[in-house]
């Protein structure tokens, strides 16, 4: 659930400072369990897709002149299919699997490197 944020002067903040003043929403996690999110081995897609729907401004949303973590989304993914997806609104579900592939076909690449398989 998105919940009211309210940034103000701090170091928490420093890097979205020109937000300053404004009334700005996301998810509040202080709470989530990280052992949860550790033991799923997995990306919580659903933050980013409820983040996205929730966006006012849809078309500013990986805009990453307005947040250095959203500018190398492509990168950390690994695909530039991810941004589209999400705008098309396909589901948590069916973005994993477009990733199956590419995933089985690292995994048996990296087999011949693994010193204890």
């Amino acid at each position: 659930m998105l919940s009211a944020l309210h940034p103000r002067e701090s170091k928490e903040w420093l890097n979205i400072r020109f937000f300053a003043g404004q009334v700005c929403y996301g998810l509040d996690l202080r709470e989530y369990d990280v052992a949860l999110l550790r033991k799923s081995k997995q990306i919580n897609l659903s933050w980013i897709i409820e983040l996205y729907n929730a966006h006012p401004h849809k078309e500013k949303f990986f805009d990453s002149s307005l947040s250095n973590q959203m500018g190398v989304i492509e990168k950390l993914i690994g695909s530039g299919l991810f941004r589209e997806q999400i705008i098309s609104g396909v589901s948590e579900e069916d973005i994993r699997k477009s990733w199956e592939p590419g995933l089985s076909e690292y995994k048996m690449m990296r087999k011949k490197y693994l010193l204890y398989p």
